[in-house]
């Protein structure tokens, strides 16, 4: 993961020797191809400050959407890291309805991620916000074989919350 002039970040997948060799002639070092500290993903790994620092070093110049078109155009496995603005404005994101907005008692509404998968003849939905701290706690204690007493007892000492 290398940062970018623009205070984003990219992450690069580049351990085979085929996607090291097009990211080494993507940031215009080919040299590095036939260089013995970087021939093969051991090496590589071997001398990792100076692979990465050359890597780094170009990502650094440049913005997360410039370095995007030359590794894109380049074939090298990249992508932003995103951060939630990011996320969220993203058109596959938005398109494919990854984020909802749900009902939320004390904040009226939150984002929240979409069931994962949705097929097409059960596609899942949100059914309910989340609940509440302690909204289930008596329930779910109830069911575990806790009598009324103990629960009454847990909540007087503070030990749980009940909403």
């Amino acid at each position: 993961m290398y940062g970018t002039k623009d205070g984003r970040f990219i992450a690069i997948s580049a351990s085979i020797q085929a996607m090291a060799e097009r990211l080494f002639r993507a940031i215009d070092r080919a040299d590095m191809i036939d260089d013995p500290r970087f021939r093969t993903n051991t090496d590589r790994v071997r001398n990792i400050e100076a692979c990465d620092g050359a890597v780094g070093a170009f990502i650094g110049e440049r913005t997360l959407d410039e370095n995007m078109a030359i590794f894109q155009a380049a074939e090298v496995t990249a992508n932003p890291v995103y951060e939630i603005d990011q996320l969220l404005a993203d058109e596959h994101v938005q398109e494919r309805g990854i984020i909802v907005e749900v009902p939320d008692d004390e904040a009226g509404s939150v984002l929240m991620h979409n069931v994962i998968p949705r097929l097409s003849d059960t596609p899942g939905k949100l059914r309910h916000p989340a609940p509440a701290l302690g909204q289930h706690t008596r329930d779910l204690l109830h069911g575990i074989g806790y009598s009324a007493e103990r629960i009454a007892a847990l909540a007087a000492d503070g030990v749980i919350k009940e909403s």
